[in-house]
């Protein structure tokens, strides 16, 4: 994966680690606020869009935060060395109380985004091949490495195409660890995360192809109590009112 210069750009008054190359420019546009569009705000985060040298990039200006902004960082460098497709980074700012993450679009569209429109278009069939396929082997080869996410939902795994050999990665890598123990439990936490966001209903059948795709150390017996174990975790999870809209 080509990923830009790692020559830093000055800036004065801050930490920074903002690669050069093509994008520098756009990244201090982002920065300073005459470049890019808000597509995305919380209360304390604004995601923007800009393009950049033919690119589009995508921006997470934070207010504070800089050790999340580091560890995204860190993981958009990590993972994809262990097979686990993920945006190329861009640069990492950090001033007075602000610091921002810079990334380069991916491909495709996220996960919710293509089942509803396969729902919508009668081909969600050929769709729950490709979870069960591509989308399943992504989440196998994090937890392989035992590493969780504890934010995976369908808005954060973006798939090329919703057919064939299709390519996947992941997004807002900010909380993913380690954990050292209970590790069960964040298994189950990050499956039924995944599952309570599917915003079309998903057959149990696709359910235990995915989780055999994804955990195929597991046992007959240890995956029935990790379905049991999931479907209660989602429909908690459903219940929940979303922190933003």
């Amino acid at each position: 994966m080509k990923h830009a210069s790692n020559k830093a750009v000055a800036m004065p008054g801050g930490e920074l680690s903002a690669p050069g190359g093509e994008h520098a420019a756009a990244v201090l546009g982002i920065w300073h606020g005459s470049l890019g569009r808000t597509v995305r705000c919380v209360p304390t985060r604004r995601t923007l869009m800009a393009e950049s040298a033919g690119r589009t990039l995508y921006a997470k200006v934070y207010r504070g935060r800089p050790r999340a902004v580091a560890e995204e960082w860190r993981w958009l460098h990590v993972l994809p060395m262990l097979s686990i497709a993920a945006p190329v980074p861009v640069a990492r700012l950090a001033e007075r109380g602000r610091s921002m993450i810079v990334m380069e679009a991916l491909a495709g569209r996220s996960l919710d985004a293509w089942l509803v429109d396969a729902a919508r278009e009668g081909w969600l069939g050929a769709l729950f091949e490709t979870v069960c396929g591509p989308v399943a082997a992504l989440v196998g080869r994090l937890f392989a490495q035992r590493f969780v996410h504890r934010d995976l939902n369908c808005a954060h795994l973006y798939v090329d195409q919703p057919r064939g050999a299709a390519r996947v990665a992941l997004l807002d890598l900010e909380r993913v660890f380690a954990p050292a123990l209970r590790w069960r439990r964040w298994v189950v936490k990050d499956l039924a995360a995944l599952l309570a966001s599917s915003p079309v209903p998903v057959p149990l059948r696709v359910a235990v192809r995915f989780a055999r795709r994804c955990l195929p150390e597991a046992g007959p017996a240890e995956r029935r109590a990790l379905f049991v174990a999931v479907a209660a975790k989602a429909q908690r999870i459903a219940g929940r009112r979303p922190r933003y809209g």
